[in-house]
Formats: C-alpha cells, sequence, structure tokens
C-alpha cells in the first residue's frame, strides 16, 4: 500500500494576540496519497491560508506558534525539523502559489532574476545556466516571446502573466507537493480557466500532489478530487467533490452551496435566486460555546450549544463535524 505523500495529524496553530488566543487552525487532520488533488474552501477567515502556511512553517513566532499536532510528508515531521532543513524543503520539495502575484513578486527585480533564483538555490546552477531554464519555465507555462519577458518586471506584466510566473517558480523544481492559496482570485474567468487547466496540466505530467484553497466552490467542482469545509479554524466536513456536491450533509456546507446563484424558471421569466448564510465567522479569539456555527445554524438544536461535535465518519469516505448525525 501506498503511503500518504502528506498526513496532517491534530494540528493546531494558535496566536496570542492582546484579546487573548486565537485558535486559527483547530485539530485539523488530512490525508492526502501522490498525485491527489485536494480542495479547502469557507469563508474568509476560516483558516484555510494558515493552514497551508502552517505545513511549510511560514507562521511566524511570535505571535503565532505551534500548539500540538504533526505534519508528516514523505514519513518526516516537519515540525521537527531545523530552520535549515525546512529551507531545503520549501521551494523543493513543496511548492505554495501565494495568492496576489503583485506581492509574491519582488518588484524591484526582474521575473527572469526571480526564477533564476529559484534554480540556483536549490540546483546549484550558476547564473547563466540558471536564466536559461527560466526562459525554459516560461515557455512551459505559456508566456509568449520569453527571451524578452524575462528582462522585465512584475509591474510591466498583466495580472495573467503575473500568475504564470508565480506558477512557473512553483513548479521550478518538480515539487512533490503544491500549495495553491487562490491562485485565481484576482483573475477574469477565462484566464482563471486557463491557469487552473495549466496547474493541472502540469501536475499531472510531473506527479504532483496539489492542495487548492479556494472560496469558490465552482473552481473546487472543476479542479479537485476531494474536499475539506473549513469554518473557524476546524474542518466541518470532508467528502468526495461529486458527493459534496450532490449531498451535503453539514448545515454551512448546505449553506455554501445554497449561496451560490441559480437561474430558475417562474413566472415566464428567469430569476436569480441567492441565499444567504445569515450572520459572519465568529472572533476567532471569543468562541461561542458548543457547536461554532450554532449561532449562524437553522437547524440547531439544544445539544448544539451545550458540546463542540467529533469530526466523525458518517458514511464511508465521509466526515462530518454535527450533532445532526450524532
Amino acid at each position: 500500500m501506498e503511503l500518504p505523500i502528506l498526513e496532517i495529524k491534530n494540528l493546531c496553530t494558535h496566536f496570542i494576540t492582546p484579546r487573548g488566543i486565537v485558535k486559527a487552525v483547530d485539530d485539523v487532520s488530512l490525508s492526502m496519497g501522490v498525485r491527489e488533488m485536494v480542495g479547502i474552501v469557507g469563508e474568509s477567515g476560516c483558516g484555510k491560508s494558515v493552514l497551508a502556511r502552517s505545513i511549510l512553517r511560514l507562521i511566524p513566532c511570535p505571535p503565532g506558534r505551534n500548539a500540538g499536532g504533526q505534519i508528516l510528508f514523505s514519513g518526516n515531521n516537519l515540525l521537527s525539523l531545523s530552520e535549515k532543513e525546512m529551507q531545503k524543503i520549501r521551494g523543493g520539495a513543496i511548492s505554495m502559489i501565494f495568492q496576489e502575484p503583485m506581492t509574491a513578486l519582488n518588484p524591484v527585480y526582474t521575473v527572469g532574476h526571480q526564477i533564476a533564483e529559484v534554480f540556483r538555490k536549490h540546483q546549484k546552477l550558476k547564473k547563466r545556466d540558471a536564466l536559461e531554464r527560466a526562459v525554459e519555465m516560461l515557455r512551459t507555462v505559456g508566456i509568449p516571446a520569453p527571451e524578452t519577458r524575462i528582462n522585465e518586471y512584475p509591474f510591466q506584466m498583466s495580472g495573467g502573466m503575473r500568475q504564470r510566473v508565480v506558477t512557473a517558480m512553483a513548479l521550478v523544481c518538480q515539487p512533490k507537493l503544491i500549495l495553491a492559496d487562490e491562485p485565481t482570485t484576482a483573475l477574469d474567468v477565462t484566464i482563471q480557466a486557463q491557469i487552473l487547466r495549466l496547474i493541472q496540466d502540469l501536475g499531472s505530467k510531473l506527479g504532483t500532489s496539489m492542495i487548492l484553497i479556494t472560496h469558490d466552490l465552482g473552481v473546487i467542482a472543476e479542479t479537485v478530487q476531494r474536499v475539506l469545509v473549513m469554518y473557524a479554524g476546524q474542518v466541518v466536513e470532508e467528502a468526495k467533490t461529486e458527493d459534496i456536491f450532490a449531498s451535503p450533509l453539514h448545515p454551512y456546507t448546505e449553506g455554501l452551496m445554497n449561496s451560490i446563484s441559480s437561474l430558475e424558471e417562474g413566472q415566464n421569466k428567469d430569476t436569480r435566486v441567492l441565499k444567504e448564510i445569515p450572520g459572519i465567522v465568529p472572533d476567532l479569539s471569543r468562541l461561542p460555546a458548543g457547536c461554532y456555527f450554532y449561532p449562524r445554524c437553522d437547524r440547531r438544536m439544544n445539544s448544539c450549544r451545550e458540546a463542540v461535535p467529533m469530526l466523525k465518519e458518517s458514511k464511508p469516505g465521509r466526515r462530518v463535524r454535527c450533532w445532526l448525525y450524532g
């Protein structure tokens, strides 16, 4: 049996603030296999990005700290490695595509210089060889005239071009795992589709696993095989993508599905129906007693405000954190 490429066990990432302890990632577990693509979805403030940065140990300490758990990558616990060992893994075995390419790229260096630096650091190439490889990477991600573009600065490129550059940098060392944090948020739908197809094709060609973080359920439906739904730092539901869309179990997942606009026929014309989830994500330093989703849930019971439900398997291959399922 093939070992998982990544196994997260009961991970907790907390921040110490003047208002108290913020449980940004609260007892999260995840196991994913080689070549698998897993999606993490939820509203802003649910802990998705903190989870990704925790895997690469990019959380500043202080105020952040690991409060428990394990992150096993190819059998090695990343939390027990030295900073020097982690530097070899970042950008090498594990790469991250950050949410906003304009902030991920250094504005005072050309894109060619920045891609070449990855080759020089991880593969010890000379400057000339690294620049030649950088040109090849720009060509691989579909940037026209890469020999010219390599000398341009990030501000001289469009948003789609910059996202392709960031993707190229993430794929330089043919990583085993890519963490893609909202890689298409600021792009129009046409460019979104191109970038997602590019990431999928290159990931499949290189045999790379991927965690895709997004709030866009349409992106999730087209890209990943399995979905984790996060709320207030916790995983509230996990299932195969088709099962999530066919029959969401947790009321929060159901609310996310219902908040997607759809066209329904009524009175001889199309009407757009949109249902929002009432309220907002709770302050993670002042979490409610019991189920964290209780104040916003339209199916709440007395037991929901008494204790936090455990994440349990409700059906084969499905886990849910809700008192409706015992």
